[in-house]
């Protein structure tokens, strides 16, 4: 019995110690819960009722001298996606809940639910902010998915605003586009202040003055249930806008330029040439430049595209047609600065001006000016086939003489490869007196300008020292093939000789530099700033957009002035003999461009200018014309430039013309129409 009563009271106090043990456990949980891990639980809590929402800052507009807008900011409607809340890693709905939001939004849009899921995998997009689905959606379907977000999650409705171009797509290639920040320029310092999903710009003027044009983000705390709805607004930083910018770009006259150098190319392709193929036209450029200061009035590239195209990110139709249609060759090129040609005979101002300035002819000395000029077995033909009498330099560039270049070109050779010899060849210790190269320094050619906007080309000046180092940059390849080929052969031979002798400057070379051939390459914006400089008086300018920056409250930050680079130094009567052979050009009965400009009223408007034919083999020459007007007080300055255009007279001067008549308001560029001039190859 004893025993008995003596078991039962062990039970009792061992399940009374296992009870007190768990309470006490139990408490000590409760403790810690409330009191050691309290903050960190409260912390929990805020954060799933509390959202920080980014509220974007607009960007500042582009406006032109006189206050119109070129881009502006619009608000706009959307609809985004945050992918994370619906998609995998790989791309999949993240479980049935998502895919059934995906169905839901794709029938609230009226588009595919392939669509929604394509767009927010797409790479064109931040991993870091939501993707936007619809832009410029209705009202009624944002506030079907502010109602019901149950349905919709990861689902953002919200007003942004969005760049506007009141013009369309005229100056698109000035103007710009902006683009998502890459994953790349996050890690970069220089935008240490960026974060994932931000836009920047691109192109153009919106690339050039990000730093001015961007605004700084606020943004807003809010409160929020369970369902993602909003309660309160607890706290709100207000973005601040980016500063305005002034530019000389005149929209009026911008878009004028541009129908005028589209219709007019494809109007030319209507031309039927002597080989049986029509001109092809297939890109063009056009620049204008005010004479007195050299602010751009209007830059046009062809063909171009639309930067409406690239808010809310590019369509995959739209990616095809900028990036992959073998019918468009690169709409997004701004030719003007990034189109590298041979400038033909427009850079004769450039050779002439350095022969006579070298003492090799005066600017009124008469040299013949024969069909064709032979050197070293090699028969270089002018582009009139019937000789002409004797010329000075002012009747060589009205007529556009190629011998007269031809002869002056070699004589400069022989001086220069006399320099050369007598240090055995050693062009380390030469000092050559390359007056062409020289002179096309001065000019603005072979180095970039500095226009205000990006990815300007430098053009390319040939001299015996950079042909010289593509040679060795070339050589082994030439000597291999010397090498593999058939010894004797056309084709042995070539390579033999450029592997022995292919770096040296050869009187060829020279010959075909003073005609702007050869390996000269210029741009269309370093032609209008060499044409600025001789119209006047030598100052070559800094071209340039930018007026000003100004604060949303209107005070300027910055004002751009006028610029000089350098001057010419040319003798007086060397410039005033290339002046002289540029009006002539136009007014003279036996100017290349006179035909071009039959009717044009030269007595109240004079013009002057320079035709040019660039040969590209195997393709169609590219036609140039490069002008500036009025003569005796230039206001401004015109250069076209058409691949595989034909003649300068033919294509790109009769587009100059209907330019200038706009300008001075002879004819309106409504009313513009192209009519195919001479076809002369000069």
């Amino acid at each position: 019995m004893a025993s008995t009563e003596s078991s039962s009271l062990l039970r009792l106090t061992f399940l009374s110690v296992l009870v007190i043990a768990l309470f006490i456990a139990l408490l000590s949980r409760l403790w810690f819960l409330q009191v050691l891990a309290g903050d960190r639980y409260v912390a929990l809590a805020d954060t799933n009722r509390l959202r920080t929402v980014v509220v974007e800052a607009p960007r500042g507009d582009i406006l032109s001298d006189t206050g119109q807008p070129l881009v502006q900011n619009r608000p706009a409607l959307t609809i985004s996606v945050d992918r994370q809340v619906l998609l995998t890693n790989e791309g999949d709905p993240l479980n049935e809940e998502a895919e059934l939001a995906i169905g839901r939004l794709a029938e609230l849009l009226r588009i595919d639910d392939d669509e929604v899921v394509e767009r927010l995998t797409s790479q064109r997009y931040s991993p870091f902010r939501p993707v936007p689905i619809a832009f410029d959606v209705a009202p009624e379907l944002v506030f079907a998915v502010q109602e019901h977000q149950e349905l919709f999650p990861g689902v953002v409705a919200e007003r942004l605003p969005v760049r506007d171009y009141p013009n369309g797509e005229a100056g698109a290639h000035v103007l710009g586009y902006l683009n998502q920040i890459s994953e790349a320029e996050l890690a970069d310092e220089r935008f240490a202040d960026y974060r994932g999903g931000d836009l920047v710009g691109r192109a153009g003027l919106e690339a050039t003055y990000e730093e001015y044009l961007r605004g700084t983000a606020g943004n807003r705390l809010l409160e929020v249930n369970a369902q993602n709805r909003v309660l309160d607004v607890l706290r709100e930083t207000e973005p601040q806008p980016g500063n305005d910018l002034i530019v000389s770009l005149d929209p009026e006259v911008q878009a004028a330029v541009e129908r005028m150098l589209e219709e007019g190319m494809i109007a030319s392709r209507d031309f039927v040439r002597d080989d049986g193929r029509n001109l092809p036209s297939s890109a063009g450029a056009a620049v204008v430049l005010d004479a007195t200061d050299g602010s751009v009035v209007a830059m046009a590239s062809y063909p171009t595209f639309d930067p409406a195209e690239f808010v809310g990110g590019l369509s995959d139709e739209y990616a095809e047609y900028l990036y992959q249609d073998e019918d468009v060759p690169q709409p997004t090129i701004n030719r003007v600065i990034q189109g590298r040609y041979p400038p033909g005979s427009v850079y004769k101002t450039v050779t002439g001006a350095a022969f006579v300035e070298a003492g090799l002819v005066g600017p009124r000395s008469q040299l013949p000016c024969p069909s064709s000029y032979e050197q070293g077995g090699i028969v270089f033909n002018n582009w009139n086939p019937v000789a002409e009498p004797p010329m000075d330099l002012a009747v060589a560039i009205m007529r556009s003489c190629d011998t007269y270049f031809y002869d002056l070109a070699y004589e400069q050779w022989l001086r220069e490869d006399r320099q050369l010899e007598a240090v055995d060849r050693d062009l380390s210790q030469a000092d050559i007196d390359e007056v062409v190269a020289e002179m096309a320094h001065r000019f603005g050619f072979g180095e970039p300008l500095g226009i205000d906007l990006p990815s300007e080309l430098s053009g390319y000046v040939p001299t015996r020292e950079s042909k010289n180092d593509r040679w060795l940059a070339s050589r082994e390849r030439d000597c291999r093939l010397a090498e593999q080929l058939d010894a004797g052969t056309y084709g042995q031979q070539v390579s033999l000789d450029r592997c022995e002798f292919g770096g040296r400057w050869r009187g060829g070379d020279a010959i075909n530099t003073s005609i702007g051939q050869g390996e000269t390459q210029t741009t269309p914006l370093q032609v209008a700033a060499s044409y600025l400089a001789v119209a006047n008086g030598g100052e070559l300018l800094r071209p340039h957009l930018a007026r000003a920056i100004v604060t949303p409250e209107g005070e300027v930050i910055e004002e751009f002035e006028r610029e000089v680079l350098r001057t010419l130094d040319l003798d007086p009567q060397t410039l005033a003999a290339i002046q002289e052979g540029l009006v002539r050009v136009v007014a003279d009965d036996r100017g290349t461009a006179n035909e071009a400009f039959a009717g044009f009223p030269l007595d109240e408007y004079p013009i002057a200018g320079k035709t040019g034919t660039a040969e590209q083999q195997p393709r169609v020459p590219y036609a140039w014309f490069a002008a500036y007007a009025p003569v005796d007080d230039p206001q401004y300055v015109i250069v076209v430039s058409v691949e595989e255009g034909g003649g300068g007279s033919q294509t790109a001067a009769p587009i100059v013309r209907g330019i200038f008549e706009h300008l001075f308001d002879i004819r309106s560029g409504q009313d513009f129409e192209f009519q195919l001039g001479p076809e002369i190859l000069d």
